[in-house]
């Protein structure tokens, strides 16, 4: 550890401080942003070390608190902070490939298949432990349902719910959030990922080799097991079923990448690519219910072995972290 390592920690955490801070006013861009406030302390994992993401990760938790409140602090430690300093961390493990049966000479890195499980449950149990926190139920529900109608009556003066109609709103939202949260942050977390990666090989200071992403992200056995334990858990009532829907809502953002990757993958070379890419992610902007395709192709795809990991070596046992290099 250095002056220089500390210097890039402190500066990526300012950053995404600054990024998580202006979510404050509410503008479009400012949500934007926060989407991508990952990304500074990605960046400075994987290019410096873990040093400098741990630093990051301190001075920005520490901005944060300071500067909005300590609730909001914990909030980003759990969702952005901590899983963007371990992806990092992750994505910089190699060990020989001969360990694992490869050729002399060669690296085997960490999968990105097991990053992306391992991301998965750290953004579940981030969800679950703030759920807890802020006192996740109906009651809380019932409060963001009155403001969504208020909101629907101030655009449509004639919108009205039926009582029964805000009953079935209310269970459906109850059920909803915890499922939705987690899986479009663990989509957004992927993305930072992949960005922070172009990032940082452009500058010249990223030691793993390019990932050919179409072909690497697919989800181990693993996930699909610890996905179909979370989705019957779900049908169990009370805080045990609402911590399987969120594990379960993580896990589907997982596969769903996992099934646009094939997509990708698939597409490559075609003259129509272009048109296929605005026809299936303008469907998905419009209705998740577009992602469903993909959510299953993506499961699918674990009956199929796992790709070679960059660096001439197979992928190390799902599981077994490398030694850092």
């Amino acid at each position: 550890m250095n002056a220089n390592t500390i210097g890039i920690g402190l500066v990526s955490g300012a950053a995404t401080a600054l990024l998580c801070l202006g979510v404050v006013s509410g503008s479009g861009l400012s949500v934007i942003l926060y989407f991508l406030s990952a990304v500074p302390l990605m960046v400075a994992t994987l290019g410096w070390g873990f040093a400098a993401g741990v630093s990051g990760a301190i001075i920005s938790a520490l901005l944060i608190a300071a500067f909005a409140n300590v609730p909001m602090a914990v909030y980003i430690v759990m969702t952005t902070i901590l899983p963007a300093t371990a992806a990092g961390y992750w994505m910089n493990l190699a060990r020989p490939a001969e360990e694992v049966g490869g050729p002399a000479g060669k690296l085997a890195w960490y999968p990105l298949s097991d990053v992306v499980v391992r991301l998965a449950v750290i953004t579940a149990g981030a969800f679950i432990v703030a759920g807890a926190l802020i006192g996740y139920g109906p009651a809380l529900v019932d409060e963001l349902v009155v403001e969504m109608i208020a909101r629907l009556q101030e655009a449509n003066p004639e919108f009205a719910f039926t009582p029964e109609g805000r009953e079935s709103f209310l269970a459906f939202m109850t059920g909803a959030i915890p499922f939705m949260q987690p899986a479009l942050w663990l989509m957004i977390l992927i993305g930072s990922l992949y960005l922070a990666l172009a990032i940082t090989r452009a500058s010249g200071r990223l030691r793993r080799p390019k990932d050919d992403w179409p072909e690497a992200l697919r989800l181990p056995r693993a996930g699909a097991m610890i996905l179909a334990v979370a989705i019957a858990g779900s049908f169990v009532s009370g805080p045990l079923g609402l911590a399987a829907t969120t594990f379960a809502g993580a896990l589907t953002g997982g596969f769903t990448m996992a099934g646009f990757a094939i997509f990708h993958a698939r597409t490559r070379g075609q003259p129509w690519r272009p048109f296929a890419m605005i026809v299936v992610y303008g469907a998905v902007a419009i209705t998740l219910v577009a992602a469903l395709p993909f959510f299953f192709a993506g499961v699918l795809a674990t009956a199929r072995p796992m790709p070679v990991s960059p660096g001439g070596g197979p992928n190390p046992p799902t599981g077994t972290p490398p030694a850092s290099t």
